[in-house]
């Protein structure tokens, strides 16, 4: 299928959710521009989603692991479905020895993080159990590696308290975060909690949305030039201009104490 430049700029246009917006974003403009331009010529190898739709019916209930794992292996042939099952089998692993109690009423449950003016990420758990009383999202990701770095984690971390943790159902509430990275071959659970990374200050926070949207506006003028270069039939339609989307310039502030 042949990608136009319109296809191209709205991939830009749109805020990825939490998780892939996390892997664009640097503590370092360059690097951030250049991951995002990258996310942009891009297209994706590899779609989880209809994994996740499996591994949610499991904890609701309303399929057994050997359902799931039937479910998996009865997908139609494409480049995502032998990573699927080998992410369902490993849910269903862990999910036997963590006995999840989930609730349906939260089963469509999400939020958004707020970017910049009229800017908004979405964050949306996989599940939502209820444990000891209390609501406890749980975000669960397919990759086949962990790629982020310590301040990535920190950034993720502080995305999630934010959108999901200042709300009053969830204020006192743990966090699940669930990745099943390839080890020699083998997927393995590895599980962050709420707390297990230090937040970034306000400050850093800031600074850093504020960096990811220089690095947008800056993006647009390198791919229109790769458009150009590229895809001469696409440049035939209509390129959109970057956005004004910041609230104002960037400007850095050291990180308070």
């Amino acid at each position: 299928m042949t990608r136009t430049a319109k296809a191209i700029f709205s991939k830009l246009d749109r805020i990825p959710a939490a998780p892939n917006f996390v892997r664009y974003n640097f503590d370092d403009l360059a690097k951030t521009l250049k991951a995002y331009v990258a996310f942009a010529k891009g297209m994706p190898t590899v779609s989880y989603v209809e994994g996740v739709k499996i591994i949610k019916d499991l904890v609701l209930g309303w399929i057994d692991a050997e359902q799931a794992k039937k479910a998996a292996r009865k997908l139609k042939a494409s480049p995502s479905r032998e990573a699927i099952i080998g992410f369902v089998n490993a849910f269903c692993h862990y999910a036997e020895s963590r006995s999840y109690t989930a609730t349906p009423a939260f089963a469509e449950f999400s939020t958004t993080f707020a970017v910049g003016r009229n800017l908004f990420l979405p964050v949306k758990p996989t599940l939502v159990a209820r444990e000891e009383g209390q609501f406890r999202p749980i975000f669960v990701f397919g990759w086949k590696s962990v790629p982020l770095d310590r301040f990535q984690r920190r950034l993720l971390m502080t995305i999630l308290e934010d959108a999901i943790f200042s709300l009053t159902d969830f204020s006192e509430s743990d966090a699940e975060i669930v990745f099943l990275p390839e080890v020699n071959g083998v997927r393995v659970p590895e599980v962050w909690h709420r707390g297990d990374y230090d937040l970034l200050s306000a400050a850093e926070l800031r600074n850093q949305m504020e960096l990811f949207l220089s690095a947008r506006e800056m993006a647009y003028p390198i791919i229109a030039q790769w458009v150009e270069e590229k895809l001469p039939k696409a440049v035939q339609e209509e390129q959109p201009s970057a956005p004004d989307t910041r609230q104002i310039s960037l400007r850095l502030e050291p990180p308070s104490a």
